[in-house]
């Protein structure tokens, strides 16, 4: 495993990827995750990353906030399908009817900040990595591209 202290990404080690650690306030809970920057066949990190990753530390509550709204507005468009894969009591502890943001503090834990390697020069992308209770096996995955979220749905988004 190799070490190295980045000016931007602070202590990270590679073994297969680069990770370091990430510090966040996100659904009235401070985490302390995995970050993952992301690169390809040996490739360095890039400056898109490295701004990416600037911008969104400079940052962090309001791409929280907007983190938590899209994963609040997924959820209300798809509670009542994700229900019906829960017997009625488990749903109601799985996958419970929610009124506010905050009402989600306990269906969502965030597991890891990952620093996509952009397809398209200039984005800067970050994913934010969620187990779900109502989708114990997919999960949650949110990437945010230029300060704005692009997609939510399930972690295999991130992944790879």
């Amino acid at each position: 495993m190799i070490g190295k202290s980045d000016k931007d990404f602070g202590q990270l080690h590679f073994d297969g990827a680069w990770t370091g650690i990430c510090e966040i306030l996100i659904f009235g809970r401070a985490y302390e995750v995995p970050l993952v920057v992301q690169t390809f066949d040996g490739a360095s990190i890039s400056e898109d990353q490295r701004l990416a990753f600037r911008e969104f530390n400079l940052n962090k509550s309001t791409v929280s906030s907007v983190v938590e709204k899209a994963v609040f507005s997924y959820y209300l468009c798809r509670v009542d399908e994700y229900r019906e894969s829960f017997d009625a009591d488990k749903a109601e502890i799985k996958v419970p009817k929610v009124h506010a943001i905050d009402d989600m503090q306990d269906l969502v834990f965030l597991r890891c900040i990952k620093v996509m390697s952009p397809f398209d020069a200039g984005s800067r992308q970050i994913g934010f990595i969620f187990d779900a209770t109502f989708d114990p096996q997919l999960g949650l995955g949110v990437l945010v591209t230029n300060g704005s979220v692009e997609t939510v749905d399930t972690q295999d988004i991130l992944l790879g």
